[in-house]
């Protein structure tokens, strides 16, 4: 259970396209200000630091705090998790679809 509860977790904070956003710009490795990050939104940092929660919920990124600057840096193995639970699903229904085919085939016959 607790699995699925991180999973829910990661799609949660992954659904919306200013965190997807955030994740996009910490991609590259570099740790970011919460500043940074939010530079790129229109929002108000209050808005800001709600995104960054949620994505630390989810364990998305990590914080680091250096004196009064809070940097985030990604954490890839969240989004490898949930990467991998879609590549068994996709292999599954692909196969399914494959199997469904090879019948209809065989039946047409």
């Amino acid at each position: 259970m607790h699995q699925a509860a991180a999973l829910d977790r990661t799609f949660h904070a992954l659904a919306d396209e200013t965190r997807r956003s955030m994740i996009h710009a910490l991609a590259n490795g570099e740790a970011r200000s919460a500043g940074e990050l939010g530079a790129r939104f229109r929002s108000r940092q209050p808005t800001i630091s709600r995104h960054l929660k949620v994505l630390e919920e989810a364990r998305l990124i990590e914080r680091h705090v250096e004196g009064r600057v809070h940097r985030f840096r990604l954490r890839p193995r969240s989004l490898r998790d949930a990467g991998d639970w879609i590549r068994r699903h996709h292999e599954f229904w692909t196969g399914a679809v494959d199997q469904l085919e090879q019948l209809l085939r065989e039946t047409e016959r």
